[in-house]
């Protein structure tokens, strides 16, 4: 809890972009309500809002009370106290004029309560189509000329390429880099430092942390609920451009980079710029994409096939999974495969990373069934990580038994906040450890760009798959064949034979 300094000279204004859509009423004015009801904001934190739909503060706190998470018993008077501190302001994103009103509010708080510093965030919860200009108006009407500015960008950070580079530069010559923090909401800020201590501190892991040990990392986001939130977004860019340009490539370099030579942030992002800039651009023999269809067995109207989804093309051929195969040129990782998969409509939802080690060959074991050893790293639902190894069974004979050591360290008096509020802390704070720069992007489209446009050009379809299934099995027979070994224990799916690859 920060203490009360009645002699603070410094405002802080967070303004969101975009406020009267879903993601700010679902995840982020519930994130600063929570933030503000732990006292983790900054004393005396005003939050604005804008957006085209003329609003009143009244009116908003109640579309974003199903969404708060409120406890009648404890929230009720701070959380009255959490809307006074916010205000609404209607605008155009392309009139100069609203800017400037907008402008003129902050001044005024900051002007009535003798603030010699005023510190402003700006979260842009918009479409791409407004970017430029929203970029251009602030950068020109409402930054701060006495204390810090920070803008926090979402995805989708362009479409390939090609579209990225004026984005980039639109970007970029509106703000400094030091002061743009392109948003992963995937990548947990306690997880991110479980993995790296795990990595750097331990020479169990430091070690063997190469191709000499590893046969295979798989990087997997699976979502169990069909395409329901922005359509039109998910069926214009697909599995692909949706999680794997930004959250799962972000996973992969903050695994597969060397150690930084300093312990900064930008030592950290340096070297995840060098390991993405060695990773070899796939093709279509890498790659596998799936289209979810009905199963025949729900009820819910919402559980049917993508191409039933009334909001759906009939003939779209979007992919709703995809599996693709990365390699990774350089000494440490040559002949790895990184294998990401991403789904919706699948058997579950989870964020995770297995590290599959090489079998070890031992003469006394001779005959007994092994299974390799793997780091797995939950990042969602729940954060935990755990080791798989072979264990001897209890009893008399040298049996071996697959066992999990627990390697998550947490302590229940600790209150560590969530994973998007974390993210909103260091935009505050100015750490942008967690936040991609836009060259790192820039690779990550280097790198997906001609995958991209070979499955549009060629207009590649589809497999299909049952919703609430495992996915394709052509995606788990393709992750076999280039060394990557499930077990029941791992993935308890059906028909394993079905997994012995086609040779």
């Amino acid at each position: 809890m920060q203490p009360l300094d009645l002699q603070n000279e410094t405002a802080h204004s967070f303004v969101v972009f975009g406020a009267s859509g879903k993601l700010a009423k679902r995840k982020i004015f519930p994130a600063l309500w929570a933030l503000y009801r732990d006292n983790r904001l900054p004393q005396f934190t005003q939050i604005y809002t804008f957006s085209r739909t003329m609003m009143h503060t009244s009116e908003f706190r109640i579309w974003c009370v199903p969404y708060m998470h409120l406890d009648r018993d404890r929230d009720p008077k701070k959380y009255n106290s959490f809307w006074t501190n916010v205000h609404c302001v209607q605008g155009q994103y392309d009139q100069t004029q609203d800017y400037i009103t907008l402008n003129e509010t902050m001044s005024a708080y900051e002007t009535k309560h003798n603030m010699t510093l005023a510190n402003r965030v700006f979260y842009l919860a918009l479409p791409p189509i407004v970017f430029d200009a929203v970029t251009l108006n602030i950068s020109r009407k409402c930054v701060s000329n006495t204390g810090w500015n920070r803008i926090v960008v979402e995805k989708p950070f362009a479409r390939n390429d090609i579209t990225f580079k004026p984005y980039q530069t639109q970007l970029c010559q509106c703000f400094k880099e030091s002061q743009i923090y392109m948003i992963d909401h995937y990548l947990g800020k306690q997880m991110v430092q479980d993995m790296m201590a795990l990595r750097f501190s331990n020479c169990l892991w430091g070690d063997t942390w190469d191709n000499r040990h590893i046969a295979a990392i798989m990087i997997s986001v699976k979502c169990d609920k069909p395409v329901v939130a922005r359509p039109d977004y998910f069926d214009s860019y697909g599995i692909i451009r949706d999680v794997m340009t930004n959250h799962m490539m972000q996973l992969l370099a903050l695994i597969a980079m060397e150690p930084p030579y300093t312990g900064d942030v930008e030592g950290v992002r340096e070297e995840k710029l060098k390991v993405l800039k060695d990773v070899v651009s796939p093709d279509l023999s890498d790659v596998i994409v799936g289209q979810y269809v009905n199963n025949g067995r729900e009820s819910d109207l919402f559980k049917v096939g993508y191409l039933e989804h009334h909001y759906i093309p009939k003939n779209s051929i979007t992919p709703t999974y995809a599996m693709v195969v990365l390699r990774i040129n350089n000494k440490r990782w040559s002949g790895v495969p990184f294998i990401l998969r991403a789904g919706k409509a699948l058997n579950e939802s989870k964020v995770e990373v297995r590290v599959q080690y090489k079998a070890m060959e031992c003469e006394i074991l001779e005959g007994m069934e092994t299974k390799r050893n793997e780091l797995v790293m939950c990042l969602a639902p729940k954060e935990h990580v755990f080791m798989r190894v072979m264990l001897k069974k209890p009893g008399e004979k040298l049996c071996l038994q697959e066992s999990n050591l627990n390697l998550t360290l947490r302590d229940p008096r600790i209150c560590v906040p969530q994973n998007f509020h974390s993210l909103l802390l260091d935009v505050l704070e100015g750490s942008q450890m967690l936040f991609m720069r836009s060259d790192e992007q820039c690779e990550i489209w280097r790198i997906f760009s001609p995958l991209l446009s070979a499955l549009e050009a060629d207009r590649i379809k589809p497999i299909p798959y049952a919703l609430g299934s495992w996915g394709p099995m052509a995606a788990y027979r393709k992750a076999v064949k280039h060394g990557f070994l499930f077990y029941h224990s791992a993935e308890a799916h059906e028909g394993r034979q079905s997994l012995t690859p086609q040779l």
